[in-house]
């Protein structure tokens, strides 16, 4: 119900932009529609999937339309599982109530290094940590480059 991206392959260029938009009311009222459980805190969404031993430049969230009702949501983005396991790599406890972009765990500017995936395929993960959002809109990117 959210689309998550698969990585596309473009032959001989391995360097790829990979993005994909979670409308929170979509996302919210396709799950009430299935009769899926409800969004909660702590429940994880994989959003882009990543070939294994692929290497991410960069990836990250923009907030582009804020959060008006559960305004305390907060989110991390990274790997919640997998190799590496690192939740908030990429984002950590990024509002949901404020439009702009997600930064690196513990940064106010910089970038992460560049992470490698495992040898397995993994998914660059959304972790809902306070309270389910209902109406944001998140712009999820990844730029990868997968080796394989």
């Amino acid at each position: 119900n959210k689309g998550t991206a698969d990585y596309p392959a473009y032959g001989g260029n391995r360097i790829s932009y990979i993005e994909v938009e979670l409308d929170f009311t979509k996302i919210v009222a396709d799950r009430s529609a299935a009769s899926a459980t409800a969004l909660a805190a702590t429940d994880t969404l994989q959003v882009i999937q990543i070939p294994a031993n692929s290497v991410i430049l960069h990836a990250g969230f923009e907030v582009t339309t804020a959060e008006t009702t559960n305004t305390t949501a907060t989110f991390d983005f990274g790997f919640t599982g997998g190799s590496p396991a690192a939740a908030n790599v990429f984002g950590n406890d990024i509002a949901s109530n404020a439009l702009g972009w997600s930064l690196a765990a513990g940064a106010s500017t910089a970038l992460p290094n560049p992470v490698i995936v495992g040898t397995s395929d993994d998914t660059i993960d959304l972790l809902i940590n306070t309270a389910a959002p209902t109406d944001a809109v998140l712009r999820c990117f990844a730029f990868v480059i997968n080796p394989n």
